[in-house]
């Protein structure tokens, strides 16, 4: 299995960026033994396959680390389609029980690049090229997705679909019909609580995007990684906009009350903290659970830890 982010206990200025090719990304068997990962340097991160199925408990965009005890899975993944004079490509891939894999967005997959602080996607076909990036704010349980369509690609229509969660990240979730998330509409997008007793969290898109309820579950996520558990995931609705050749859609995911839209900023932050700080990351060439493990939030002693001003 392997690894999709740069072993930071390197000298910064040696690092090399990982680079997954195209001929692993669109195979398979091999892709989702790739791994991604990315994270605040307190503890929270974002993480997955390459190819954005699920394939483990941990995964998810933001894994929010709120206390020493434990980390929450809350937005645990988008999937993507693509509208180019309409044909629609759906960029997006999940496993289900029974191994069964829908959509097969890993084959419009080019390229993976992931240096520990910003994981890029790039997504080719017919007349798109689109790169999808993830990083998170330092010290905040903010995660960016961002989107930005080629100059040399055609107009496209874009529609996000945000897969909800909110369970410890080592468990899964079993869904409901009468288990219904709230979500609450807020400029730019939606706040949503799990139930009664959970955290509210918030995800934006930035330029605005509308927004289509849909308020569903999507049932049996197969985690092949974890011993093929089954997990639910709960759809609150869809964002959809059109993108000029050149444009940016930047998606943020957090549970902070103020929020930086200056992502250029938000990005050279990240990549600042890491030339300050030697990050004590495991040294492995697989991403077994052991290296998860490894790496997983230890409250105030993290793995993670951030420079002091």
């Amino acid at each position: 299995m392997g690894i999709c982010y740069t072993l930071a206990s390197l000298p910064y200025e040696i690092r090399m960026m990982n680079v997954i090719e195209r001929e692993i990304c669109r195979d398979k068997d091999r892709a989702p033994a790739h791994e991604w990962l990315v994270h605040n340097g307190r503890g929270s991160y974002a993480a997955g396959s390459i190819t954005g199925a699920l394939t483990r408990s941990q995964h998810g965009l933001l894994v929010a680390c709120t206390d020493a005890a434990s980390s929450s899975v809350t937005l645990a993944k988008v999937d993507e389609e693509v509208d180019v004079d309409g044909r629609v490509y759906k960029l997006g891939t999940n496993e289900y029980a029974g191994a069964v894999v829908e959509p097969d967005g890993y084959l419009f997959l080019q390229q993976v690049q992931c240096d520990g602080i910003v994981a890029k996607f790039f997504f080719e076909a017919g007349l798109f090229q689109l790169t999808k990036s993830v990083w998170m704010e330092p010290a905040q349980l903010t995660t960016f997705v961002q989107y930005e369509l080629a100059r040399s690609s055609a107009p496209i229509a874009l529609t996000l679909v945000p897969m909800c969660d909110y369970r410890p990240a080592d468990q899964v979730t079993q869904g409901s019909e009468q288990w219904r998330f709230q979500i609450t509409r807020q400029e730019n997008g939606i706040e949503i609580t799990a139930r009664e007793d959970a955290k509210p969290y918030r995800i934006f898109v930035v330029p605005t995007a509308t927004f289509t309820p849909l308020d569903l579950w999507y049932w049996r996520f197969q985690l092949r990684a974890a011993d093929n558990a089954r997990t639910d995931l709960f759809v609150p609705g869809l964002f959809r906009i059109n993108l000029e050749p050149g444009d940016a859609l930047t998606l943020i995911a957090t549970m902070e009350p103020q929020l930086d839209t200056d992502f250029a900023t938000a990005r050279a932050r990240a990549y600042a903290r890491v030339a300050q700080t030697a990050f004590r990351l495991p040294c492995s060439n697989e991403f077994t659970s052991d290296t998860f493990r490894a790496i997983l939030p230890r409250g105030d002693e993290s793995a993670f830890p951030v420079p002091t001003p």
